[in-house]
């Protein structure tokens, strides 16, 4: 950026993004009738305050009415924790977290977009209403974006894979490990830190052909080394306590005869619970592997009901109309989140159809969304599970607008990439 008045623009929306969400955050209730409204949120209040009070990580299951020490990774609950375990903390913390991410994403914007484009889709970020609504929660979904954002942002902008130079090498791996810590707050993002390292080795690539460096390991290789540093203490802790090394969570099984059940909808409606009493009696793994066994058998013996119901969660993940009670509790809600996500859709479809990105990168800031979709179809179907994948794709929705890019020379018909930035080396000299 040049001038100030560049700076003091980037810092303006920085501090509407920050605005909006204290504003909104703050005058959220703490009260048991708000948390209970979604009971996840009851949970990590559980587990942040068992982690604070040095209890270990464990909350107590009503419906099964057991104690459960594996069915949360524990990336959230640390949050949690250190704000005390208090919510209003916690939601001014996810505050800044989420402008933080409005920051990450202008500085990825800047590398294909100019400075105008690349602070729309900072912009976009800021005043994204269900971004907003969810540092309101005691939910998992601002810490994972944050995480999302600044992992994208900097295996990117480092020029990896094992760029040179120390900083670019550090900004590629601490890349990685922020993914891989994704992970622990969402465990269905096992395979991104894989699949967008893999991703990002390729864009670079495409950026500049003449690069060429000595690898120690393939991307996939330590992408996937990195995860399982990551992992490995909260799996080891799980084969202390749960003798079975668990590098996920026991959730997955109940969450996956969520998905796919005689009664499935598509949305997450866990009531079946009630009407298996003997799942009380097994443990947490025991449980989670017998119902993941139970889904797999229905699907085996329903196939095209199963391929039916995963249509119906990939529509509803992708609804602009937002489907939870929660949301929807009210009106305004409902036609804020509705405004915003058709305009929001259209100017992604124009992105994409528009030059003012290259192709490769267009296809990049889309993986997320195209993983979360086929993890809804593989689970239950929420617009929650793709609100982070919504910041990456708010630099194709600013590509829409403005001129395009001007053609880089020696590269006919290709986008000037770097007229705005040149990655790592530009944004920190």
């Amino acid at each position: 950026m040049k001038g100030f008045g560049d700076y003091g623009k980037l810092a303006a929306v920085m501090l509407l993004a920050l605005g909006l969400r204290l504003g909104w955050g703050l005058r959220q209730g703490g009260g048991a009738a708000g948390l209970e409204a979604l009971p996840d949120q009851r949970e990590y209040l559980q587990l942040g305050q068992h982690l604070r009070t040095h209890q270990g990580l464990w909350f107590s299951d009503p419906r099964f009415r057991q104690v459960v020490y594996a069915y949360r990774t524990p990336g959230y609950p640390l949050l949690v924790a250190a704000c005390a375990a208090k919510p209003p903390i916690i939601r001014v913390v996810q505050a800044a977290l989420d402008a933080s991410s409005v920051l990450a994403i202008f500085l990825l914007a800047r590398k294909w977009l100019g400075g105008g484009r690349a602070m729309l889709a900072a912009l976009l970020v800021a005043v994204n209403s269900y971004l907003i609504f969810f540092t309101g929660t005691i939910l998992s979904e601002t810490l994972f974006t944050a995480l999302l954002c600044w992992g994208v942002a900097l295996i990117v902008l480092s020029g990896g894979p094992w760029p040179a130079g120390r900083g670019r090498l550090a900004a590629w791996l601490g890349g990685g490990v922020l993914l891989a810590l994704a992970v622990l707050v969402r465990p269905g993002a096992i395979a991104l830190p894989v699949i967008l390292g893999c991703a990002a080795a390729l864009l670079n690539r495409f950026d500049r052909p003449t690069y060429r460096t000595t690898w120690p390991l393939p991307v996939a290789a330590t992408m996937l080394l990195l995860t399982a540093i990551v992992l490995f203490p909260w799996a080891a802790r799980n084969r202390f306590i749960l003798h079975r090394w668990i590098w996920t969570s026991t959730n997955a099984g109940i969450t996956r005869y969520d998905g796919f059940n005689p009664d499935a909808t598509g949305a997450s409606d866990q009531s079946f619970t009630q009407g298996m009493p003997w799942l009380a009696d097994m443990s947490e793994t025991a449980r989670s592997q017998y119902l993941a066994e139970k889904a797999d058998e229905w699907m085996t013996e329903h196939p095209a009901a199963a391929m039916k119901l995963a249509a119906v969660k990939i529509a509803r993940t992708w609804s602009p109309m937002p489907l939870s009670a929660q949301y929807g509790s009210r009106v305004i809600y409902v036609v804020v989140g509705l405004c915003f996500a058709v305009v929001f859709d259209l100017l992604v479809i124009v992105g994409l159809c528009r030059r003012g990105l290259p192709g490769p990168a267009k296809a990049f800031l889309l993986l997320p969304a195209v993983y979360f979709t086929v993890a809804a179809a593989l689970s239950v179907g929420s617009l929650r599970y793709l609100v982070p994948a919504e910041a990456p794709m708010a630099i194709v929705a600013a590509a829409a607008v403005g001129r395009r890019s001007a053609v880089r020379p020696g590269r006919p018909g290709q986008p000037q990439l770097w007229a705005a930035g040149h990655g790592i080396d530009h944004f920190s000299s």
